[in-house]
């Protein structure tokens, strides 16, 4: 849906910051719903003033695309962090994965509680709380990011009857069928990225989790868990709302409380000299460290999957992306040289556009990543080729170039994104009360039992479900797009009431 660039806030007397700046990507930068999505999420998060959320700095249009200029976070994000550790031999214990939720907890019982100018709550729901949104810092810092599909009262665009969104592996079973959200909905959530942490899978995952849980059955964690954080898990991830934790902030006593007993040294000690025994063995193996671009390259709506440079890459060196199989119009950048306003204090943004003939000398903009499809969830995941990614050279110095007085930035390694997993494909889910162990039949050929995710090819499909009862709903005909992908996929969601009704 984005891209997210890396640059340079400059001032008078030597004043510099770094920052972030997110934007919609080129296909989707005449979506009226996607602009106001995009724009929602500055209003949202612009109201939020917390140490564990992401800030947002400024918004603006220019040549009628919408920017944001955010926080910069040198990191990854929390879908990628237990995975770096293994990768190097560090495992990642209870006692991390208990303070990265608390933490997020807290900044949910702030979101949750968020009021306007006139004291009237905001009603913010996040929707979206998952490991790839969750951002921490190689010094300990740990932020909620990406409200781009939270709740809010004052919110423009709307969500669709019959439509859903968020990740099939951490929504709640109220966010599944359609119905009304509150902060408890976050918590099943936060439940199942602590689930995810520890074993690497939300306990979500698997074909018929779901549809066991909205007919009754409780989710079961991973016997693998220590009992303790086990108990924690199950209360949180309970299919009545009025079971679970009741507040974030209950949540977030309940972790601490478990923390506590488990390890008499601060959370965000322990974390903080995690990361830094697996950066300094990730620097010891030589091998390219995305930390620079972690906090945004990792965002899972945005960016989707990355693949590290191979040998044949000149680290420093700038990078093009692989060659385009039809041409594109050529964007005009004048406009993107302006400057913008940060704060009160001048911001001179440069973007460079990668894949011209040369690029500018001394860019006080890095693209931190080309748009790409969103990646698929981690129950989903198939793992793709690499590509490596040819090094422009350094364009040649002009001899009658003003000396600037930014310094440049530190040329680091770029991160090309892995191609997608399966090309002319999209994906549809399934689901609602209505559909619940219903037969799937999609061109006359049986796919499954609702709940379902599948990917399909591209272009118009046939849809059909037979309920247990023997009832046939459909046939539908549907629509299946490149822009239909595992983390925003088409969706049929039938309600209780249309399911118990018969054939249509």
């Amino acid at each position: 849906m984005g891209e997210v660039w890396e640059a340079t806030a400059t001032g008078d007397g030597g004043f510099a910051r770094r920052v972030a700046i997110k934007r919609l990507s080129a296909e989707h930068e005449q979506s009226a719903s996607l602009a106001r999505m995009f724009l929602d999420e500055a209003r949202t998060a612009s109201r939020l003033h917390h140490a564990n959320i992401l800030s947002i700095l400024d918004y603006g249009v220019v040549e009628g695309v919408p920017y944001q200029v955010l926080e910069y976070v040198d990191g990854v994000d929390a879908e990628r962090l237990r995975r770096r550790g293994l990768e190097v031999g560090e495992d990642f214990p209870p006692e991390l994965a208990l303070h990265v939720c608390a933490e997020v907890a807290h900044a949910l019982q702030y979101a949750h509680e968020a009021k306007d100018g006139a004291g009237q709550p905001l009603e913010i729901v996040h929707r979206d709380v998952s490991p790839s949104n969750i951002l921490v810092s190689w010094t300990g810092d740990v932020k909620l990011a990406d409200f781009g599909i939270a709740l809010a009262r004052d919110r423009q665009e709307r969500t669709l009857a019959g439509h859903t969104k968020g990740k099939p592996a951490y929504m709640p079973p109220e966010q599944v069928t359609g119905g009304n959200l509150d902060g408890r909905s976050d918590l099943f959530a936060l439940g199942c990225v602590l689930h995810a942490l520890l074993t690497g899978h939300s306990p979500l995952a698997g074909e018929d989790r779901m549809a066991d849980l909205l007919a009754g059955k409780e989710l079961e964690p991973s016997d693998a868990i220590p009992e303790d954080v086990r108990d924690l898990i199950a209360r949180a991830v309970r299919r009545a709302r009025h079971q679970r934790f009741q507040s974030a902030a209950e949540f977030a006593e309940a972790t601490g409380k478990l923390l506590a007993a488990r390890s008499g040294r601060a959370g965000r000690a322990l974390l903080s000299d995690w990361m830094a025994r697996v950066r300094a063995k990730e620097e010891a193996r030589a091998r390219p460290v995305s930390g620079w671009a972690g906090a945004f390259l990792e965002v899972e709506q945005l960016l989707g999957g990355v693949a590290a440079p191979t040998s044949g890459s000149a680290a420093g060196g700038s990078v093009t992306p692989p060659p385009r199989s039809e041409p594109r119009p050529q964007r005009r950048w004048g406009p993107w040289l302006a400057v913008l306003a940060l704060g009160g204090m001048a911001a001179v943004v440069r973007p460079w556009r990668l894949g011209l003939e040369a690029a500018p000398p001394l860019p006080a903009v890095r693209l931190v990543s080309a748009p790409v499809p969103a990646p698929p969830t981690p129950e989903q995941d198939v793992a793709a080729p690499e590509e490596r990614l040819p090094t422009d050279p350094e364009p040649a110095p002009k001899p009658d170039a003003a000396p600037r007085a930014q310094e440049p930035p530190t040329k680091r390694p770029a991160r090309a994104p892995s191609p997608p997993a399966h090309r002319g494909s999209g994906t549809l889910t399934v689901g609602g009360e209505g559909a619940l162990r219903a037969v799937v039949i999609i061109d006359g050929e049986r796919r499954g039992h609702a709940p379902l995710l599948i990917e399909l090819p591209l272009g118009e499909h046939v849809l059909e479900l037979k309920t247990p009862d023997g009832h046939l709903l459909g046939p539908e005909r549907i629509q299946l797009t490149e822009f239909h992908t595992p983390a925003a996929p088409l969706r049929w969601v039938v309600p209780l009431a249309q399911g118990a009704s018969g054939t249509r």
